[in-house]
């Protein structure tokens, strides 16, 4: 074994770490690069996160209606997925640097970029930087995937029952498609299904449960109406994820439909 055999390197770059570094200079820049481009991306996702989904139409109890609409709702549901990973990094950068106190307005993609270009320094040596690192570049490299001209012609209809790999279809009225990666045949509307279900059984803090239940409702679900139902004991937590309380997304789906 050489000197050189148990030096640390850094996850991103590769690169040697200094003492108590946990992300090299290249690699806390890639962070910082990734996030610098997050008002611009999130402004190309805006009207495919945005449109399919009208007041009033809902997905269905069945899960697959006949026109399979709103043909967006798996990509609104994934943008809401990494933005929250990526805002809750920014956050606990924030809150680290500043102090509980501080934190990142949702929706405020130039004060994630800002929190991410002004602390670069204090994130190397972050003993969490090596997670936040991972998770922020995931989750911007796969918004970049889904606002490419091409990734936006195809239509994401749910993941493979074999391999679980993306399921991408130009008609989603068709019945069945192949699976880009292992070759399966898969039943689209099937799919669909599995895609709703898993929504719908997803645990999530408040604010993020109800904007998934209103793309599967079809309708505006105000905060005051959701406080109203956790008071009168309609709603209630399902778990806790440190200081948050997890919503089941069906439950307030089945609330806001039910006053329909």
């Amino acid at each position: 074994m050489t000197e050189h055999d148990d030096r640390r390197v850094c996850p991103v770059t590769g690169e040697p770490l200094l003492d108590g570094e946990y992300l090299s200079r290249g690699g806390a820049a890639r962070v910082r690069v990734a996030t610098a481009s997050m008002p611009g991306l999130m402004s190309d996702l805006a009207y495919a996160a945005s449109h399919g989904v009208r007041t009033g139409e809902q997905v269905g109890g069945a899960g697959v209606p006949s026109s399979r609409a709103p043909l967006n709702l798996a990509l609104m549901i994934e943008v809401d997925e990494m933005c929250d990973s990526i805002l809750t990094w920014a956050t606990l950068l924030l809150s680290h640097v500043m102090g509980p106190s501080y934190w990142v307005r949702p929706g405020d993609w130039w004060m994630v970029a800002r929190v991410f270009d002004l602390h670069e320094d204090k994130l190397r040596r972050w003993s969490e930087a090596e997670q936040c690192a991972d998770e922020v570049l995931y989750s911007v490299a796969r918004l970049e995937r889904l606002a490419s001209p091409g990734r936006q012609r195809l239509v994401y209809v749910g993941s493979c029952s074999q391999c679980d790999a993306d399921l991408l279809v130009r008609d989603p009225d068709e019945e069945a498609t192949t699976c880009r990666e292992c070759g399966a045949v898969e039943q689209i509307g099937e799919a669909w299904e599995r895609l709703l279900s898993k929504a719908r059984e997803s645990l999530l803090p408040r604010s993020r449960a109800t904007r998934v239940a209103e793309i599967l409702a079809g309708t505006q679900i105000k905060d005051p109406t959701v406080r109203k139902w956790t008071q009168r004991g309609q709603l209630a937590p399902r778990a806790r994820r440190g200081g948050d309380r997890l919503y089941r997304v069906g439950d307030i789906e089945r609330l806001a439909t039910r006053r329909m």
